[in-house]
């Protein structure tokens, strides 16, 4: 007990002095009016950004669910017409607004907004904000995401880089080293003193996100969501505090600091991210829109193989059903054929669909862990990851509104189908129903990612920025020993 003491007490007077550091820095870093100015500049520019567009996305969901009941209402109007001409005349699906995109826009501008769906097609989404230019209504594409992801490193380099490099402050080190302070107090303290500061972003912002996108589309999750994200956004911070004091204390020249640093936030934060999705893209690229069709058509008819025609499948349907019923002709059958044709033509297209866009959705995951790589070099591209994924703005959310949409589209037509199925029409004439009727019992399902999902596919990317930030300590530790040792 005896010996434990001595330690715990110099484990609490270590503690104090690096305290004290950290005070004494922050005073430093308020007296500098200059850095503070640009952060509160940041702040208000990440919050307007988020203002604003909160705004636009309240006027998204009020557009989209315009479109939705008038869609619904030209559907439901079509009055009493043959079910399959139903299938042709389709209707349009609108995409779900998420309300953290005001924070992290992600890739909401470069998809589409709605999805139009008929029979024996899947369609891709269509109108893109950014076709119309929206994505360059916020102060030209600037987002809070984006200020957090780019301009804040670039703040923290610029208060840190000198705090244990050039002439001042090596000086000032050489007397605290003298009076008896340790290098790691030096140092602890200077990087509590950065992170504190830096931080200061993340509460800022959140208050500034939650009163901005205050609204009826903003539930739990989302509050939820969001406090994860700037969780990650802290993370993030942290790695680039831990790295401008690692190598300030590395590097005696306060000139030299200052280049590399910049060096690793233009590699990181511009250059990599860029870089690996076009990289990405040449090592397994996506087939185009003309060879997608080509090769869609050619399996519908062919079959996966090549070498089953689809009218050799229906003819073998045909066979199979007289067979069944016992009759020699279709018109003997007791349900139409037609309906039974039309069945298998859409479960037909629908598979040969389902196939070729997985194939598509593969492509998309190999380069995703291509680009992940890449977060060897930048914590930037994992977090970027991370972000997207609880703001719901990234690819996989996409994917789930598509899927939902699909499902709706083959339980809609199939419906359509069914009812010709069902009923025989004398020769010469079609089946006809009322649409608003027989189509009223299916319903459209969004499908909205949980957080509990979203959390395990983004684990990857957490724990890369949890690998960046103990390298970053590791550099600190390193360079605290450097720096007591050196003469």
């Amino acid at each position: 007990m005896s010996d434990a003491s001595p330690a715990l007490s110099g484990s609490i007077s270590a503690l104090r002095q690096t305290l004290v550091v950290a005070a004494t820095q922050l005073k430093l870093m308020w007296r500098e009016r200059r850095l503070l100015w640009l952060a509160l500049t940041l702040l208000l520019l990440a919050g307007a950004s988020v203002t604003t567009g909160a705004a636009r996305l309240v006027q998204q969901a009020q557009e989209r669910q315009a479109v939705a009941e008038q869609e619904a209402g030209m559907w439901d109007s079509q009055g009493t017409i043959d079910p399959h001409a139903a299938a042709h005349v389709g209707r349009a699906i609108p995409a779900p607004v998420r309300p953290l995109a005001a924070l992290d826009p992600g890739i909401s501008d470069f998809v589409g907004t709605s999805v139009f769906i008929e029979g024996h097609a899947q369609n891709p989404a269509r109108h893109r904000p950014i076709d119309a230019g929206t994505a360059l209504s916020r102060f030209d594409g600037f987002s809070a995401a984006w200020a957090l992801q780019v301009v804040a490193p670039l703040l923290i380099i610029l208060a840190g880089f000198a705090s244990l490099s050039g002439d001042v402050a090596r000086e000032t080190l050489r007397q605290e080293l003298g009076s008896g302070a340790s290098a790691h107090v030096l140092i602890g303290g200077r990087l509590i003193a950065l992170v504190t500061a830096s931080l200061l972003l993340i509460p800022a912002l959140l208050v500034v996100s939650l009163a901005g996108m205050t609204g009826p589309g903003l539930g739990m999750a989302d509050i939820m969501a969001l406090v994860a994200m700037l969780s990650a956004y802290a993370l993030y911070l942290l790695v680039f505090c831990a790295i401008t004091i690692g190598v300030s204390a590395r590097f005696s020249a306060a000139r030299t600091s200052l280049v590399v640093l910049l060096g690793f936030w233009v590699v990181a934060t511009l250059l990599v991210p860029r870089v690996a999705p076009a990289l990405a893209e040449s090592l397994d690229p996506t087939p185009s829109a003309p060879s997608f069709r080509a090769a869609v058509t050619e399996d519908a008819e062919n079959g996966a193989d090549g070498h089953d025609p689809a009218d050799k499948r229906l003819d073998a349907l045909r066979e199979e059903m007289l067979a069944r019923y016992h009759v020699d002709d279709v018109d003997d059958l007791p349900i139409n054929f037609r309906g039974v044709a039309l069945e298998f033509a859409e479960a037909n297209s629908t598979d040969t669909y389902n196939r070729h866009f997985e194939r598509i959705y593969a492509t998309y995951r190999r380069q995703e862990i291509t680009q992940r790589a890449f977060a060897a070099m930048s914590p930037t591209i994992a977090l970027q990851a991370t972000s997207r994924g609880l703001a719901r703005t990234d690819f996989p959310a996409h994917l789930a509104f598509l899927r939902g949409v699909e499902d709706y589209r083959y339980r809609l037509i199939q419906a359509l189908n069914l009812e010709v199925k069902q009923h025989k029409a004398t020769k010469g004439s079609k089946h006809l129903a009322d649409i608003a009727t027989l189509t009223r019992s299916v319903v459209y399902r969004p499908r909205q990612p949980q957080l509990t999902d979203i959390a395990a596919a983004q684990s990857v990317n957490v724990a890369i920025l949890l690998a960046w930030m103990l390298l970053a300590l590791g550099l600190v530790f390193t360079s605290a020993r450097h720096l007591g040792s050196a003469p």
